[in-house]
């Protein structure tokens, strides 16, 4: 009897360790700081005009910025009239070489930025390993103007904001 009772003390003691080895690495994970969430500026509206975008067009503008890199996308607004067609979109990634804040506004500066790669709807596919540039301006978290191009074909862009105030 006094057998068995080991027995079983024993078989709860390993399934306690068990039990704690499971646990503590997850407490450790938990412990780690995580990455910070991308920032993300959706907030942009205006007019733009060349790569995939003729003769300007409304559209929306997204910034993403995460740490040093950044994410640019304009995306065509469409007519409620219009049916069956895509809207045009381009999207240019990459690394952000210089930041001008604006010392009375913590959400306004200008980005000057170094482009990894370029994604049109013209030409429907990603160009990545490109080079180029973007000046985006930036006041109040809202995208109020972007210039941006490649060494690629028909990569230049350009977004003006409309009045936002």
């Amino acid at each position: 009897m006094i057998k068995s009772v080991y027995s079983l003390l024993r078989a709860r003691a390993v399934f306690a360790a068990l039990g704690l080895a499971l646990i503590a690495p997850a407490t450790t994970q938990a412990q780690i700081p995580n990455r910070p969430a991308p920032t993300n500026l959706s907030q942009g509206r205006g007019v733009a005009q060349g790569a995939s975008f003729n003769r300007g067009r409304n559209a929306n503008v997204t910034l993403n910025l995460d740490g040093e890199n950044f994410g640019l996308e304009l995306t065509e607004i469409l007519p409620s009239n219009v049916r069956g067609q895509s809207p045009a979109r381009v999207q240019y990634r990459g690394a952000i070489t210089r930041r001008t804040n604006d010392p009375t506004n913590a959400n306004s500066f200008s980005l000057f930025t170094r482009v990894r790669s370029f994604d049109s709807s013209a030409n429907l596919r990603i160009i990545t390993n490109t080079t180029g540039t973007c000046r985006i301006e930036v006041f109040n978290s809202r995208v109020l103007s972007s210039d941006c191009s490649t060494i690629a074909d028909n990569s230049k862009t350009e977004f003006l904001g409309l009045e936002q105030f």
